[in-house]
């Protein structure tokens, strides 16, 4: 019976996401009076999450040229940030999956507005702003993802949004996906996986067998050179794994992955402590020979738990991050892996660590409000409480889900303060939309790119936006009954002016900017058009291109490699038709006999009745 249920789920909604392309644009198209993001409540989380508005909810915007996810929106607290104050933290995203077809990484608002995104690199992994000598930096990872690791590189990212800085591990290493965490002594920390031979006799009977070994290095970033590095082989016995080998370690085709590194931090005494997923533990490695220190949960948990259990019982957990200041220890604890499932739902862990008393403590769990169960991936990231003139803002928790499309901020006690959505969580196993860490982060960007401005004669309007410029607070029509060399000579004449821009004129006053794209109404008069973006001083910060207003802006896309993973159009038709056919005969095998007495009911009703013989006799005679 459940079997048939989960079929038909997974058919249906296959055939919501190959017939729903109408239905999505319905919500797409957003306006500049409107914000970016859909809003609603627990009555209409369902609608979002289940596809009523299409698999991949989608912004599009006129003068922009690509198309980033739409957020849904269910609960926003002052607490979090918002778009009013100038020092609010951005959320930093990078979904992906197969509803995409140009994947990148996303900056948004507290509201839902994309700031900034770009799809030049494809996917990109653990994206965030770290620090390194002096300045702030966009990082994530960029490469090949064969679905449990990745073979590629690191990037950061400039205020002005050009690849400042390119790292790979030191060796014949590619760079992992999971981790790059660049310390304050200006190393990177990074993960990396390599197949090797190994004797796996002693717990599954495979004397050549071959293994999946995890590694990290810490790697000097102005040099290069490396300085330390790690193999889980060397100190972890592959018998302490959780997974199952099924038939995996029996050739380099197959190795066994059996230890799944997926976080590395460092502590003030300059050791690591790394998270394997495999193993269902956290670990703390000496800086000195590697060794393990200590280990939190799995086979060989080393410490007393006081929390009855709920301090040490982690499974198939991610991004796990060490507090030195407070010998605190934060861990998405999935409690779920493929088929695997401990716990109900997926948790953010903060738990203090005596590492004297080997004793551990849950501080707090912070569990979403709609219970998710991320099979994979997920991050947890203390924001720390700041002072913003006359306010002060408490300290929160932020848990990106993973594999499911969503994050939520918390309070410190774990009272759920905002809850996005990303994409509909309903689809969330057929892997079609997932995160795989959400980060908040104060970012100052400034693009040498000049505005964007598209004109819409039919409107009178003219779009403009600025991708990636947080300064922008308002916009200045500018306008000009002539160009070129017509407004050179008339610039001439103008008292103080000798180019062509000084001939345009400030047109009414600012247009404030609240979203993404802003819409301003152009007057009869104006023959070309250009904005000013302002900072809150009014400062010009740059100017877009002149344009006609008689002509049709025609804003080019946004570049973006080719991928092989998503669904084609006449693929998704195919797909649909075969879904729709699939359900229909399941519904009719699942509920024949519902189905077959409601139509005989129907028809029982729509036949004229028959009189039977005593319904013609007098009344007299039908007595007893």
């Amino acid at each position: 019976m459940r079997s048939t249920s989960n079929i038909l789920l997974v058919l249906l909604q296959v055939l919501l996401y190959t017939t729903n392309t109408t239905v999505a644009a319905r919500v797409a198209l957003s306006t500049a009076s409107e914000s970016s993001a859909l809003q609603g409540d627990a009555s209409s989380v369902s609608w979002y999450d289940w596809g009523w508005y299409g698999i991949h909810p989608e912004q599009h915007f006129t003068s922009f040229g690509a198309s980033p996810p739409r957020p849904f929106i269910l609960q926003h607290d002052a607490q979090c940030s918002t778009t009013e104050d100038e020092n609010s933290r951005y959320t930093f995203v990078s979904p992906r999956g197969l509803a995409f077809k140009a994947p990148g990484p996303i900056i948004y608002d507290g509201q839902g507005n994309l700031v900034w995104m770009d799809t030049q690199y494809g996917e990109a992994m653990d994206l965030k702003v770290q620090h390194y000598n002096g300045q702030d930096y966009i990082t994530f990872w960029h490469g090949s993802d064969n679905g449990t690791f990745g073979e590629g590189q690191y990037y950061m990212i400039n205020s002005t949004y050009d690849v400042a800085h390119i790292v790979r591990p030191a060796g014949n290493f590619s760079g992992d996906l999971h981790e790059f965490r660049i310390t304050e002594q200006g190393t990177a920390l990074m993960t990396m996986y390599k197949k090797m031979e190994a004797d796996l006799t002693e717990g599954f009977g495979i004397k050549n067998g071959w293994i999946v070994d995890s590694m990290f290095q810490e790697v000097d970033l102005a040099t290069g050179r490396l300085l330390f590095q790690w193999h889980a082989s060397e100190h972890f016995p592959v018998q302490d794994t959780e997974v199952p080998i099924r038939k995996l370690g029996r050739s380099e085709s197959t190795a066994f992955d059996y230890f799944h590194i997926n976080s590395v931090d460092k502590t003030a005494e300059g050791d690591y402590v790394i998270s394997s997923r495999y193993m269902c533990a956290v670990a703390c490695i000496s800086h000195v020979d590697g060794k393990v220190l200590w280990q939190l949960g799995g086979k060989q948990n080393d410490f007393k738990d006081l929390s009855n259990g709920h301090a040490t019982d982690i499974h198939w957990q991610h991004h796990a991050t060490w507090h030195s200041e407070t010998s605190e220890l934060t861990v998405f604890d999935n409690g779920a892996y493929d088929k695997f499932a401990s716990a109900s739902n997926s948790r953010g862990l903060r738990i203090k660590v005596d590492v004297a008393a080997k004793t551990a403590t849950l501080v707090q769990s912070y569990v979403a409000p709609q219970h998710h169960l991320a099979p994979s991936q997920g991050s947890v990231q203390i924001l720390s409480g700041e002072s913003t003139g006359a306010q002060a803002s408490a300290e929160t928790v932020l848990v990106g889900w993973g594999y499911i499309p969503a994050y939520t901020e918390f309070s410190a006690d774990g009272k759920p303060l905002c809850d996005v959505h990303i994409c509909p969580t309903g689809y969330y196993h057929l892997g079609w939309c997932k995160n795989y860490r959400t980060f908040k982060h104060h970012w100052v960007g400034r693009p040498t790119t000049k505005p964007s401005a598209a004109m819409r004669p039919s409107e009178d309007a003219l779009y403009v936006s600025w991708n990636g410029a947080t300064e922008v607070r308002s916009w200045q029509l500018q306008i000009s009954k002539s160009h070129g060399l017509q407004a050179a000579k008339g610039a001439k004449s103008k008292a103080g002016g000798t180019d062509a821009k000084d001939y345009f004129t400030n047109h009414g006053t600012a247009v404030k900017k609240t979203n993404f794209e802003s819409k301003i109404r152009v007057p009869s008069e104006a023959v070309y058009v250009r904005v000013a973006a302002l900072d809150k001083d009014g400062n010009v910060l740059g100017y877009s291109e002149t344009v006609s207003t008689v002509e049709f802006t025609v804003v080019a896309l946004m570049p973006a490699p080719p991928l092989n993973r998503t669904l084609s159009g006449v693929m998704t038709h195919i797909v649909g038709y075969i879904a729709l056919g699939v359900v229909a005969a399941l519904l009719l095998v699942r509920y024949r006999g519902a189905i077959f007495a409601r139509v005989i009911s129907v028809v029982a009703h729509a036949m004229p009745a028959r009189k039977h013989e005593y319904e013609a006799l007098p009344t007299a005679m039908v007595q007893l």
